[in-house]
C-alpha cells in the first residue's frame, strides 16, 4: 500500500494518541503544510495579490496563520468579514463576492470598508442608491467554466453568478447615475481546477473585457487550483501556471496609464491537504457482497462525498493483513447517503480501529452541521511537534443552546 501524504504529520502513533487524548471524531491540521502552501502561491505569483477563500476553512488560528503568510483573504458573508477584521486583516486585504445579497449585507460590507464584488444590475442598483459615490467593483461571467462537479463551475451559460457581458453598458449607466466608480472586475471560473489552460482561457477575455473599464483599480481572477485526491491525479504545476499567468498581466499593465493591482483567489489549495479527519470504527457489517465499516463519523461532519461525489483517500490504523475486500465507509447519520468512501479494497479491519480521511481541510468543518442532533467534532492544530485545540469539543447544551426547551402551555 502507497504511503498517504499526510504520514508524515499523521502517521499511526500519532493518531492512536491523538484518539485517545482527544476522542474520535476529529479534525487534525498541520500548521507546516499550511505555510508550506502558502509559500508555493507566494513563489509562483510574485507582486500578486493572493485571496485565501475563507469559506473553505474559517477557524480563526487558521485564518491568523493565512495572514502572518502574507495573503489577504475572499469573503463571502458579512460575518466572514468581521471575523476577517477580528483576525487582524487589514480592510485593505478583503474582498466581498457574496451572491444575491441582501440589503443588509450591502449595509454590513460598505460600513466595514470592503470593496464588493456585485454581479447583478439589480445589487448594482441597491448598493448606488444607498452609498451614492461608492467605489464598486462586478462579477462577470465570460462564459468559460470548470470544476471537479458541476456544483462548483461557478461560470458558463448555466451559472447563476456574474454578470454577462452584454450587460456591461447598463452597469456602467446604472454607476453612472449613482456616482459610483467602477474600481474593479473579477470573474471566478469554478473550483478544483488542474488544467492551467483553462484558467488561462478565462483570463484572456478578463484582460481584455477590463479594456472597456478605464478607472479599473482591481483586477480579480478567481478559479480554486486543483488538489490531488485520487491516486492517479498529478499536482497542478503551479510554478508554469504562475509564469504563464504573471506574463500575460504584466504585458497587459504596458498598455495602461494607470497601475492595476491583480488579485488571485487560488481557492482550497492553501488548506485542503493541511487537514485530515480522525475517526474511529464503530461497527462492521458483511453483506453478500461488500463490506461496511461503520464509523463515528459522517456526511454530517464531511459532506463532499455525500453532496459531490468527491473521492477522499483514506487510510486504516493499523494497516491489517489479510485479503482486501471490497469495503464502504459509513456513518452514523440516518441516510442512505451517509457514506464518506465507497467502492475501497480494504482488508477487514476490527471495530476500536482508526480511519483517517486525509485532504479534508477544505470545505470539511466548514459545511458540518448539527444534523441528526449530532455535535460537530473538535479541532485541533499540529506545530512544532504541540499539538493544540483550535476548536472545543461540543456538548449537548452547546448543540441545544438557542432552542426553545420549553413546554407549550
Amino acid at each position: 500500500m502507497n504511503t498517504p501524504p499526510w504520514h508524515s504529520w499523521l502517521g499511526p502513533r500519532r493518531a492512536r494518541r491523538l484518539s485517545e487524548r482527544f476522542g474520535t471524531p476529529l479534525y487534525v491540521y498541520s500548521a507546516p503544510v499550511l505555510r508550506n502552501r502558502c509559500r508555493a502561491l507566494l513563489r509562483a505569483f510574485p507582486g500578486v495579490g493572493l485571496r485565501y477563500a475563507m469559506k473553505a476553512n474559517s477557524n480563526p488560528t487558521l485564518l491568523r496563520m493565512v495572514r502572518s503568510m502574507g495573503l489577504g483573504v475572499d469573503t463571502v458573508s458579512p460575518w466572514e468579514v468581521q471575523l476577517a477584521l477580528e483576525c487582524g486583516f487589514r480592510k485593505a486585504e478583503l474582498i466581498y463576492s457574496g451572491n444575491n445579497p441582501s440589503d443588509d449585507d450591502l449595509r454590513a460590507v460598505h460600513r466595514a470598508g470592503v470593496l464588493i464584488n456585485l454581479d447583478s444590475l439589480s445589487a448594482l442598483h441597491r448598493y448606488g442608491r444607498m452609498f451614492r459615490g461608492a467605489r464598486v467593483s462586478l462579477r462577470v461571467n465570460l462564459e468559460v467554466g470548470g470544476g471537479h462537479h458541476p456544483h462548483v463551475i461557478t461560470s458558463g451559460p448555466d451559472s447563476k453568478f456574474g454578470l454577462a457581458p452584454e450587460d456591461l453598458p447598463e452597469a456602467k449607466s446604472i454607476a453612472a447615475r449613482h456616482g459610483m466608480r467602477i474600481v474593479g472586475l473579477h470573474q471566478h471560473i469554478g473550483s478544483g481546477i488542474f488544467d492551467p489552460q483553462l484558467f488561462l482561457d478565462a483570463l484572456d477575455p478578463l484582460l481584455a473585457f477590463s479594456e472597456a473599464l478605464p478607472d479599473l483599480e482591481v483586477l480579480d481572477a478567481g478559479g480554486g487550483f486543483g488538489v490531488p485526491y485520487r491516486p492517479e491525479e498529478s499536482p497542478l504545476d503551479l510554478a508554469a501556471l504562475g509564469s504563464r499567468v504573471t506574463t500575460r498581466f504584466r504585458a497587459m499593465q504596458k498598455g495602461r496609464k494607470k497601475p492595476l493591482q491583480f488579485l488571485l483567489e487560488p481557492g482550497r489549495y492553501v488548506v485542503a491537504e493541511a487537514g485530515a479527519l480522525l475517526t474511529q470504527v464503530t461497527t462492521l457489517k458483511r453483506t453478500r457482497d461488500r463490506v461496511f465499516i461503520g464509523v463515528d463519523s459522517g456526511m454530517h461532519h464531511l459532506i463532499r462525498p455525500a453532496l459531490y461525489q468527491s473521492y477522499h483517500p483514506v487510510s486504516m490504523v493499523p494497516e491489517r493483513d489479510g485479503a482486501a475486500l471490497r469495503s464502504f465507509i459509513v456513518g452514523p447519520i440516518c441516510e442512505s447517503g451517509d457514506v464518506l468512501a465507497e467502492e475501497r479494497m480494504i482488508p477487514m479491519p476490527e471495530e476500536g480501529d482508526l480511519a483517517i480521511v486525509g485532504n479534508a481541510g477544505a470545505y470539511g468543518f466548514a459545511m458540518a452541521s448539527h444534523y441528526n442532533l449530532r455535535a460537530r467534532p473538535a479541532e485541533v492544530l499540529i506545530d512544532n511537534g504541540k499539538v493544540t485545540v483550535i476548536r472545543a469539543r461540543e456538548s449537548y447544551r452547546d448543540v441545544i443552546r438557542r432552542r426553545d426547551l420549553r413546554a407549550k402551555r
